[in-house]
């Protein structure tokens, strides 16, 4: 819809306004899709996921754990947003030896909202679209270490009226002193203000600190004495995160891992995001078939419509 010289700025004046609550999340930054991570894994695992390796989740939280990686991983991810809205994010991360690229994309569409304009205009936009176009690269110099480093290119188009663009970069380390503990903490989102006509909003830049330890124990079936699982695993996660002009928080979530018959790996997630006034608990589950991975996640936000993150990942 093409909307008229004199409704544009009327529109365009509400919107930005609101511009904060049409992304649905709190803040006091601009673009807070940048620190809106979409997956199914570390959404259930309470998006502790700042020193987890070799997922291309990691690369909203840390681009170094794209490093770990052990080849060719497309990976899909799509989540409701609130009021209609939607979230997807997708990424191809790339494996040369010691060193992995990963061209990725992610996206928040608000959906539609009705104008009845006191200037007669009357139809549907959508109230906002955001996209970001990443390219990451990941090393290990040496046996355990790991640095990864993500360029972003963000569009914002406001209500089909107004829009505003930026690049910023993510920096991040990973350290695996052994196979089972590792450490994390990355830099996101560092670069240009978010500017709309005068109005500008700071780049949401974000710091992020993390561990993650993964426990084996003796008898896989752990759970259940008589279930057939040929091998078992714990992985524990807790991060602290912390938005320019925001207070820092904690999450901290765990995964259970079990190999059933027929070479069926299943998942049991859970985790929890500390003293917000939105968000809490989160859960889900995952199964690995062959080069087939899904995961389905549910977050329970206290006030708002829940939101449930799905997941595809292909092993090539």
């Amino acid at each position: 819809m093409i909307l008229s010289r004199n409704a544009a700025p009327l529109l365009l004046g509400a919107l930005l306004l609101s511009a904060g609550g049409a992304a649905a999340e709190s803040g006091l930054t601009g673009a807070p899709i940048l620190n809106r991570p979409v997956g199914a894994r570390s959404s259930a695992m309470g998006r502790a996921f700042t020193a987890v390796p070799g997922d291309p989740e990691a690369l909203l939280y840390n681009p170094a754990g794209l490093a770990f990686v052990e080849g060719f991983s497309p990976h899909v991810s799509y989540m409701n947003g609130f009021s209609g809205g939607s979230y997807g994010f997708l990424a191809a991360p790339i494996k040369f030896r010691n060193f992995v690229l990963t061209p990725a994309y992610h996206y928040y569409n608000s959906g539609t909202i009705s104008l009845n304009l006191t200037d007669g205009t009357v139809g549907s936009v959508t109230a906002e679209l955001d996209k970001v176009a990443l390219l990451s690269a990941a090393y290990q110099p040496a046996p355990g270490l790991a640095l990864g480093v993500t360029l972003k290119r963000l569009d914002i188009d406001l209500a089909e009226t107004a829009s505003a663009d930026a690049l910023s970069v993510d920096v991040g380390a990973l350290y695996r002193p052994t196979s089972r503990l590792s450490f994390g903490a990355a830099v996101l989102n560092t670069g240009q203000e978010i500017k709309f006509e005068e109005d500008a909003d700071p780049s949401p830049r974000a710091l992020r600190a993390g561990v993650a330890y993964k426990m084996v124990p003796r008898k896989p079936n752990f759970m259940d004495p008589s279930a057939d699982i040929s091998y078992s695993d714990l992985l524990f996660t807790a991060d602290w995160s912390k938005v320019i002009k925001e207070d820092g928080y904690l999450q901290a979530g765990f995964e259970a891992n079990m190999l059933l018959p027929q070479r069926i790996l299943l998942s049991l997630r859970a985790g929890y995001l500390f003293d917000r006034e939105e968000e809490g608990l989160t859960f889900g589950f995952g199964f690995r078939s062959g080069r087939w991975t899904f995961a389905f996640g549910f977050e329970t936000p206290k006030k708002l419509d829940a939101r449930r993150p799905v997941s595809v990942t292909y092993d090539f």
